[in-house]
């Protein structure tokens, strides 16, 4: 008894060397008709860098012409526990889903995957054949295609190992984002930056290192990070990081006193002396009078002269207690009588 060839619904077996023969004639000097090589297609992505939440539409080109079905699997591979869908092209159209079919998958004319909803899942190879209508005859078979689901970037943020370096010590900085970031670049106040000696980047960027630190590597710093569809953007800077880390711990290598003196006052105004000093991070003042230590502690010095014995000279001391320099500045006060001049 003959077998009868299956209905044009009906799923089918499809080899990557072609379908089987219909049957074969025992004791016949003929022999089977082989198979004929599928052709190879190009399965072209619209739009070429699917979006997390978004959709894509995967479509073999050029379109199979004169096929019974074809089949999309989630692999480089046909194999049946890959299978997301079996198409058929009738009227109407059939969808038979497979195991690997998530419910975002349909098919569509010219033997297209749509996929609705995406997330980072989806980002995989897909492979897609197609079985002509006549037995023998050559179907279509679609190469594998990685598909790189992306998503919109979240702003970057740095994490310093420590946030006060002192000159010729180390400091790294770690980039934290998604894993769906392509480029990686490093900025010190609004500037890229390169490997060097002094600045190295771990193989992926994600982190920096700067060694033998100097007064010049003070700065704010920030991670640039991109992908094919976004670029997160400040109104100055890409991606930087909402807050720049301030790195480097320095001075004071002087200080000084304002107004400058000598100062002459006459006996009744007010002094306001104000010590500055340049400190990262903002040093200690101490006020010493004649060289006793007055216990003031502020960066500011205010009082009114009453007495003649506060003519004398005044000192500010500004300390950094994590660099331990301190830097002083001194003014002499001379008191005059009311209306005397200097």
């Amino acid at each position: 008894m003959g077998t009868r060839d299956p209905p044009a619904w009906a799923p089918v077996s499809i080899s990557l060397s072609g379908p089987t023969p219909a049957a074969s004639v025992l004791g016949s000097c003929l022999q089977p008709a082989p198979a004929q090589t599928p052709t190879p297609v190009t399965i072209v992505l619209t739009p070429p860098s699917p979006v997390v939440g978004g959709g894509v539409s995967l479509a073999p080109q050029p379109p199979p012409q004169g096929f019974v079905s074809c089949s999309w699997h989630r692999s480089a591979t046909t194999d049946e526990n890959s299978r997301i869908l079996t198409y058929y092209p009738q009227t109407p159209p059939v969808q038979q889903n497979g195991s690997a079919h998530t419910g975002q998958e349909t098919a569509g004319p010219g033997c297209a995957l749509n996929i609705a909803g995406l997330t980072l899942s989806d980002t995989g190879n897909y492979t897609v054949t197609a079985a002509p209508i006549l037995h023998g005859g050559a179907g279509t078979h679609g190469n594998a295609l990685s598909v790189p689901c992306t998503e919109i970037l979240p702003k970057p943020t740095v994490t310093p190992n420590q946030t006060q370096v002192l000159e010729n010590g180390t400091f790294t900085l770690t980039c934290n984002s998604s894993p769906s970031v392509n480029t990686m670049l490093w900025l010190r106040d609004g500037a890229s930056l390169a490997s060097s000696e002094r600045l190295v980047l771990s193989p992926d960027n994600w982190t920096l290192t700067v060694l033998g630190v100097t007064r010049g590597d003070a700065g704010a710093y920030q991670c640039e990070v991109g992908n094919p569809v976004s670029i997160n953007r400040t109104p100055r800077w890409r991606h930087p990081s909402p807050d720049p880390v301030p790195l480097s711990v320095d001075g004071p290598d002087s200080a000084q006193i304002d107004p400058p003196g000598p100062i002459a006052l006459t006996l009744g105004s007010l002094l306001n002396l104000m010590c500055v000093a340049d400190s990262i991070p903002a040093p200690s003042y101490r006020w010493v009078l004649n060289g006793t230590d007055t216990k003031e502690t502020g960066s500011s010095l205010t009082f009114n002269l009453t007495t003649w014995a506060q003519q004398r000279m005044y000192e500010c001391r500004a300390h950094n207690p994590v660099t331990n320099r301190t830097a002083w500045a001194s003014v002499t006060v001379r008191v005059t009588g009311t209306g005397e001049a200097l």
